[in-house]
């Protein structure tokens, strides 16, 4: 696959999400050298993390997009890629964390059962 990188092109595994520049406001000092979500070094990072421990959290901000970010929780490596291959645009943020450091017993804001039509929930059970 070929992709243009800022004015030139290379060779490459993972293709560019779109070719189309929807915004590219030149004050935001677009560069070569800047971190890519699709880099090799993200990606193995990536795919340890799901291989190795489990799920990653993903936050999907977009770029001149007047929104909120998207919050998505991937435990597939391919579902990820696809994810940002078909939903991005070119600029859009990405910030990855590993479920698994940061959801842990302890740390919840708020935990609780739905309870049945009595209101009751079990102390226990398999889950």
């Amino acid at each position: 696959m070929f992709l243009v990188d800022c004015g030139r092109v290379n060779s490459t595994v993972v293709p560019l999400v779109s070719q189309s520049m929807k915004v590219r406001i030149e004050t935001d000092d677009w560069t070569p050298d800047g971190l890519k979500i699709l880099s090799p070094e993200n990606l193995a990072s990536i795919r340890e993390t799901l291989q190795n421990e489990g799920p990653i959290i993903v936050e999907h901000w977009f770029y001149y997009g007047s929104r909120a970010p998207d919050r998505f929780i991937f435990d597939d490596f391919d579902d990820f890629v696809e994810y940002v291959q078909t939903k991005s645009r070119v600029g859009d943020a990405f910030h990855v964390w590993n479920f698994a450091s940061v959801c842990k017993d302890g740390n919840e804001i708020a935990t609780g059962k739905f309870p049945d039509d009595d209101g009751c929930v079990p102390r226990k059970g398999a889950y």
